[in-house]
């Protein structure tokens, strides 16, 4: 491993033995939740070693640290295990926000940890960023923004970062192995996952790898085994649902994108630079709306004062957006360990010329995961999961992140599946009462 991540992580090494070595619960403490309400709470954490495939990094251990909410339940069912999107989110700093009436209906049934999966939040290695190599705009604000300007940009950016820190350890696989040893650490012989986004895809990781070790798992907005990469036809589907809601959305995109093809627009700003945007700012700004209902709400407001010639939300958008920034490592790495198969590829890019957003759903992947040293997972990583392990699959309509055929395709492999598809929700399904009320119903059942 390289040199850093050998720094960071040498004070733990004495701690490996099994890959289920683990350290003991600390003292009880307090944890801020939703409004900054204080309540009881255990900190915990499990070692694990960095590469459970390479001999080397077996004598290197990350220490992944949790927090525990105990259940007031005579009989607690399995921990109910959190997972975080991103990936990059830690489960911690989404739990800080957590309302108190959510967190109290699931420790009614079981004990609930938060986990920050190995290079998130609290756990190891702490070193996941990659800084920017200049300050400023890192490619022209002067003309429409170009993806292969700005692609190439990152990837010197990231290549830049992968001589010093070791990308090894971030793989779905690994974090899915890191769930056993948890439930090891928690001397649970099974536990319950609640994901969301990229938390089911490490979840169905998991089901593959230890089906064993999974009681049940809630999955809100799925990212299947090969859905790294979105489907543009399915974002298109996304935007046709929103457009039933709100007419006219998908005309006015299109209708400005094609105007910004033939004609890109520049504004002068005050202190004399020009910003020219043009139809791919457009489509990536839509694409990065398709996730709250307040992003998308704001989105759709844009759209008639561009209609009109005022392109002032774009401008506002495209110069930070062009503007250099801190990258995260453990995200990239792990989308690019994840991947795509061969027929997802080919698939996204016959549909990209079509489809209303083009390849600007997915960058910078595919092209950024060509970067030496980052990790690949085999094929077989990407096949459709086949279990027995009990799921919810819980989808929105307006969800342009992890579109709803993608829990339609995840179920046919899933023997004791549910679903559920809220109208007009997003990707913010953890905000939504109807999703909520089925994850307790569903744990509650299986308990």
């Amino acid at each position: 491993m390289k040199r850093i991540v050998l720094v960071i992580l040498a004070s733990a090494a004495s701690t490996v033995g099994s890959p289920l070595a683990h350290t003991q619960t600390q003292p009880p403490t307090t944890f801020a939740i939703g409004g900054g309400e204080l309540i009881a709470a255990e900190n915990g954490s499990v070692s694990v070693p960095a590469v459970r495939s390479d001999t080397a990094s077996n004598s290197v251990a990350l220490t992944l640290r949790y927090v525990r909410f105990k259940s007031n339940a005579a009989k607690p069912g399995p921990p109910i295990v959190f997972l975080a999107g991103g990936p990059g989110d830690a489960a911690t700093r989404a739990f800080h926000g957590m309302p108190r009436r959510v967190l109290e209906s699931l420790t009614a049934i079981s004990d609930v940890i938060a986990f920050d999966q190995r290079g998130t939040g609290t756990s190891e290695p702490s070193r996941v960023t990659c800084p920017p190599l200049a300050a400023g705009p890192v490619v022209k604000l002067d003309s429409p923004l170009d993806p292969a300007e700005l692609g190439a940009a990152m990837r010197r950016q990231l290549a830049a970062c992968l001589t010093e820190i070791d990308a090894a350890p971030f793989t779905t696989k690994e974090s899915a192995d890191d769930l056993r040893a948890l439930a090891a650490a928690l001397e649970a012989k099974q536990i319950f996952l609640l994901a969301g986004s990229y938390g089911t895809h490490l979840a169905m990781a998991a089901a593959r790898q230890h089906p064993e070790t999974i009681a049940g798992m809630a999955l809100l907005g799925v990212e299947g085994p090969d859905d790294t990469l979105k489907l543009p036809s399915r974002v298109d589907g996304v935007l046709a649902e929103i457009d039933r809601a709100h007419p006219g959305v998908r005309l006015k995109v299109s209708t400005l994108a094609d105007r910004w093809r033939r004609a890109p627009w520049t504004k002068t700003l005050p202190n004399g630079q020009n910003v020219t945007v043009g139809a791919w700012d457009l489509q990536r700004r839509v694409a990065e709306a398709l996730s709250t209902t307040r992003d998308i709400t704001a989105m759709i407001a844009a759209l008639d004062p561009m209609m009109a010639g005022d392109y002032s939300d774009l401008v506002r958008w495209t110069i930070p957006f062009r503007s250099a920034r801190p990258m995260n490592l453990m995200h990239i790495a792990t989308d690019c360990a994840s991947f795509a198969s061969v027929s997802r590829i080919a698939t996204v890019r016959a549909e990209s010329g079509a489809a209303i957003l083009g390849a600007a759903i997915n960058f910078p992947l595919p092209d950024i995961c060509d970067t030496p040293g980052l990790p690949r997972l085999p094929d077989a990583f990407r096949a459709p999961l086949v279990a027995n392990v009990p799921a919810l699959l819980i989808a929105g309509t307006f969800d342009g992140r992890t579109p709803p055929p993608n829990v339609t395709d995840a179920a046919k492999g899933l023997a004791k599946a549910q679903t559920l598809f809220i109208p007009r929700a997003s990707h913010g399904l953890f905000q939504e009462p109807a999703a909520m009320s089925a994850v307790v119903d569903f744990f509650t059942r299986l308990k």
